[in-house]
């Protein structure tokens, strides 16, 4: 397993998306030709025919999406696009034991503010602040984290 982390992230969320196919496609695109890097997504359950999408982009990005979050709204079709900054993004690659990975978080109290996985990668979004202890638990069981 190996870890690679950003330190400045923040994770958008598109509230009350109407639940349909291609909807979490038509988000990415739309952010994608405003210029954003999509670093990682993940689709909350619907309720109602409607659901939240959340994408963890770099930081100064979260911060012109929030600048524009209205605008946004209205092109993707959310009710409410809702800006998290301040977080740091952790990958894990090549994940053997998932449930020790996250039993071992939260152990040390890390709130997952967002969690996506994929076959064989664990990517979760912390508050920037654990990151440094995080990161030095990780040196500390895994040889190549980091």
């Amino acid at each position: 397993m190996s870890v690679h982390f950003k330190e400045r992230v923040a994770k958008v969320t598109f509230r009350s998306l109407r639940d349909r196919p291609g909807v979490a496609a038509d988000v990415i695109n739309t952010l994608r030709e405003e210029g954003f890097t999509v670093l990682a997504a993940s689709f909350d359950s619907s309720v109602g025919g409607r659901g939240d999408f959340s994408v963890i982009v770099y930081e100064a990005e979260g911060k012109e999406i929030r600048r524009r979050r209205e605008e946004i709204a209205e092109v993707t079709g959310a009710q409410e696009v809702v800006v998290d900054p301040n977080l740091a993004f952790v990958e894990f690659l090549n994940v053997l034991d998932l449930k020790g990975i996250l039993e071992g978080l939260a152990n040390m109290g890390i709130n997952l503010e967002f969690i996506a996985l994929t076959s064989g990668v664990l990517g979760v979004a912390i508050r920037r602040n654990f990151l440094e202890e995080v990161l030095l638990a990780l040196q500390e069981e895994v040889a190549n984290a980091v």
